[in-house]
């Protein structure tokens, strides 16, 4: 803290000016702080999004492919983790494959690392949307943004918002101070 005397040349009383710079508003900061989490939080969400449906994509293709080197609807249900009726309407919808030559075993295992891959990338998405969850309820909880704010900067609507946080108790040091 700085303070300066200041003297009138009129006058023996001086007075004295804060020269420092203002302490910021804490309920601002924590505003910052939540707008930036959530802005991280909408585009890692989108982020793993978009890689779950391309790797949804390959797995398709995979599926396809091994029926159409001749492997049995059973087994690669049990492998992908799906229906038969999943597995056979993913091989109709690929109709323009030519048979690759290549041995079931191949195929197994790359579904399953695919199916692995994709296990993953779930469970991301679960732990960025708690993380999203428990942000959501802690700036609600505090005033720290209003919820049309909180909507614009998550990309959920209000009344899904509110629905969401109610009851949610949040998790201390979800903004960081």
């Amino acid at each position: 803290m700085r303070l300066a005397v200041l003297h009138r040349d009129d006058g023996p009383e001086g007075y004295y000016r804060y020269r420092g710079a203002a302490k910021p508003d804490k309920t601002a900061v924590q505003a910052e702080k939540t707008r930036k989490l959530l802005r991280d939080s909408r585009q890692r969400i989108s982020f793993n999004a978009t890689s779950m449906r391309a790797l949804s994509v390959r797995l398709n293709q995979q599926v396809a492919q091994a029926l159409c080197d001749g492997m049995k609807v059973t087994r690669l249900a049990e492998a992908a983790a799906l229906s038969r009726w999943a597995v056979r309407t993913v091989g109709l919808s690929a109709d323009d494959l030519i048979p690759s030559g290549l041995p079931a075993e191949h195929h197994l295992a790359e579904i399953r690392r695919l199916k692995s891959e994709l296990a993953d990338l779930e469970e991301s998405k679960s732990t960025l949307e708690d993380r999203r969850l428990n942000l959501l309820a802690t700036a609600r909880r505090r005033g720290v943004l209003d919820d049309y704010e909180l909507a614009a900067l998550s990309g959920l609507q209000r009344e899904t918002i509110r629905k969401m946080t109610w009851g949610v108790q949040p998790e201390s040091g979800a903004i960081p101070a």
